[in-house]
């Protein structure tokens, strides 16, 4: 027990002995004659009250009273405020408490945002790193094919011919594995992004189906294809990804089936406020998938066969990379399979409606800028071009291209993204002002040409004034298709 409330008894002990000894005075004086009363148990006349006063008793009592009400709030109010500071020395431990709970959660939040920015520094890292090793890898490699397609139209005898091709495929085939490589890191780190072209979905159909048709007829595999007349024929959506999944999924069933046939149906889902969901299966009669095998299927890096004596080759990236380009498309992949019989994979997709392109005659076309600052790539352009009969000026970099142009505009530019003294994006920007100025009727067409798939690219070529959008490597051969596609746009028109 605390001193206080030693105080507060002996006080209150004191006070009532007090009124004890006040009443016992009282009871004296005004008892009756019979002394064996008690002062308690006797009747007070109405007399009793003066004789209390006259006795000098009535102060004392008062007194006694009062101070004992006193005691009484004096000691209720001393348990109030013994309450209140146990209560408040509660309320500062929880005060304090929750300050170095907030300051924790700050430190925290700091720590978070230190990691966030860390992290997006490491992703823009990756994505440059990404992008100089796409431009470095592909450059070359294009080059590469570009040298062994122009000597494959040279006279050859027999032997030479056999090492041109087989140099060609080989060529083919690394670039098709550095592609899935670069592809599948630019997924991994949110890099890739996706173009919209205008495009004919049956002839792209068509176009890889000749491709690997000679491979099957090899085989004596017997390709099937049936295209719904639902379908659309021209859609708006990425037609270099539509073709490098479609391509995968036929190059996979042509690889694993020895005989019988290939089944190709291409059917529309939906159509809903002009976006078509379009569905496209493979079938195949080949070896097939077990069951254990088609959970693991879509994993990085897996193949059905991983022996080393397998017949196929391939870094197991097609699938999983096929997968997650249709996810980004808007679609989703599956596939049915029993081991022994074959299988099916297919896909869907979401494509924006499209619209049959006004385009520029190929003959109006002669007039073409080459900005591009690879020497290799400068000579198989530039032979290839002239070889189809347009007149081709070269410049090596983007400041060349703008001083040639403001002395004679060009009717198509193919132009290079990355290049010393001043890149792509800059020269097409002062290009398009320069047309603004002197107010062109025909706009020149300016086809940016990149190693490139980072995201972001696309919208910067796009902001910067670009028409067109294609990446490395690209055939030569289809230069003459690529020109027979542009669209005509007048001057102030939107890209």
């Amino acid at each position: 027990m605390s001193g206080t409330l030693i105080m507060l008894n002996l006080f209150i002990s004191f006070i009532f002995q007090s009124v004890f000894v006040a009443f016992t005075s009282l009871g004296s004086s005004i008892s009756k004659p019979n002394a064996e009363s008690s002062f308690f148990t006797e009747r007070i006349d109405n007399h009793s009250f003066l004789q209390v006063a006259e006795a000098g008793l009535l102060l004392p009592i008062i007194l006694a009273v009062f101070f004992v009400m006193l005691s009484i709030a004096l000691f209720m109010l001393i348990r109030q405020i013994k309450t209140k500071k146990r209560l408040m020395r509660l309320l500062l431990q929880r005060h304090e408490q929750l300050e170095q709970q907030q300051q924790n959660f700050e430190k925290m939040l700091e720590e978070m945002i230190v990691l966030k920015n860390n992290a997006e520094s490491t992703n823009k890292i990756k994505s440059t790193f990404l992008a100089n090793m796409s431009h470095e890898i592909r450059t070359p490699l294009n080059g590469i094919i570009g040298l062994v397609n122009m000597l494959r139209k040279t006279p050859l005898d027999d032997n030479q011919d056999t090492l041109v091709e087989e140099t060609y495929m080989l060529s083919k085939h690394l670039i098709s594995l550095v592609n899935d490589i670069l592809d599948y890191s630019m997924i991994e780190t949110d890099s890739l992004t996706l173009l919209e072209n205008n495009y004919n979905l049956v002839h792209e159909i068509a176009e890889a189906l000749h491709v690997h048709r000679e491979h099957a007829k090899e085989k004596n595999i017997q390709i099937i294809t049936r295209i719904s007349e639902e379908v659309p024929q021209f859609v708006k959506g990425d037609q270099g990804r539509f073709r490098q999944v479609f391509n995968n999924l036929l190059s996979n069933a042509v690889k694993f089936t020895e005989k019988g046939s290939i089944r190709i149906k291409c059917d529309l889902i939906s159509e809903i406020e002009g976006q078509y969901t379009i569905k496209i299966s493979v079938t195949d009669t080949g070896i097939g998938i077990s069951e254990n095998e088609q959970k693991r299927i879509w994993n990085s890096f897996h193949m059905v066969d991983e022996s080393n004596t397998r017949q196929s080759g391939g870094a197991g990236l097609g699938l999983t990379i096929s997968q997650k380009l249709v996810s980004l498309m808007g679609g989703e992949m599956g596939l049915s399979s029993v081991e022994g019989s074959g299988s099916t994979f297919w896909f869907t997709l979401v494509l924006n409606k499209g619209s049959e392109p006004d385009f520029i005659k190929l003959k109006d076309l002669r007039k073409i800028l080459l900005v591009e600052d690879n020497l290799i790539n400068q000579k198989i352009s530039m032979a290839a071009l002239k070889n189809m009969g347009f007149d081709v000026d070269l410049a090596e970099n983007g400041l060349i291209a703008v001083e040639k142009y403001k002395k004679s505009p060009y009717d198509i530019i193919l132009m290079d993204i990355q290049m010393p003294v001043m890149d792509g994006i800059e020269a097409t920007r002062e290009i398009r002002r320069i047309e603004k100025e002197n107010n062109h009727i025909r706009r020149s067409h300016i086809i940016a040409i990149t190693a490139n798939s980072i995201k972001g690219d696309k919208t910067i070529c796009f902001e910067a004034g670009f028409d067109n959008y294609i990446n490395k490597p690209f055939n030569v051969e289809k230069i003459p298709l690529l020109m027979g596609k542009v669209e005509h746009r007048e001057a102030g028109s939107q890209s």
